[in-house]
């Protein structure tokens, strides 16, 4: 079921909140912006890389300016759901999160870990030779490798204001 995104009465995208159930009056789901909608995006999705910042770096002035402004940047779109029929929903919070920012932690956390901790001469070998006798057992099967699924960009997790339910 549909339910749309509005910044100050203006329709910025849609969404199904379509994955599994949350405890504590959360929904998540794809989101899915409209033209508007994308073009408001870095202000949506800005406080979380702005917090992962000061987070790692550290205590520092313009870390902090840059997250204020992020909060301000996000708070000024007074973003609010409404349902399929148009009704306005009260929530505690909304937020989007940006799935390639994301994935772009985990690549970089495994590749902090290949660093960190290289494969012994040994390890390198023994998976080799795993990878060759696997295709061998398998050579006469035909493989069919489906392609990477590209996910949506974005994802919206909404707090709602009191316990309800949503088809």
């Amino acid at each position: 079921m549909p339910y749309t995104l509005w910044s100050r009465n203006r329709l910025i995208g849609e969404t199904d909140l379509g994955f599994i159930y949350r405890e504590n009056r959360y929904r998540v789901g794809w989101f899915h912006p409209n033209e508007l909608g994308e073009r408001l995006m870095p202000a949506a999705t800005g406080v979380g890389p702005a917090m992962r910042a000061e987070q790692i770096l550290g205590p520092d002035g313009t870390l902090s300016a840059d997250l204020l402004a992020a909060i301000d940047q996000f708070e000024s779109l007074e973003l609010e759901l409404r349902g399929p029929s148009g009704e306005r929903f009260e929530t505690e919070d909304i937020g989007i999160i940006d799935t390639h920012y994301l994935l772009s932690l985990a690549e970089a956390a495994d590749a902090d870990r290949l660093e960190e901790e290289p494969l012994s001469p040994e390890d390198e070998k023994a998976i080799e030779e795993f990878v060759a006798e696997w295709k061998d057992a398998h050579a006469d099967e035909d493989v069919v490798e489906e392609p990477e699924a590209e996910l949506p960009r974005y994802q919206i997790q909404v707090r709602f204001a009191q316990d309800m339910f949503l088809p």
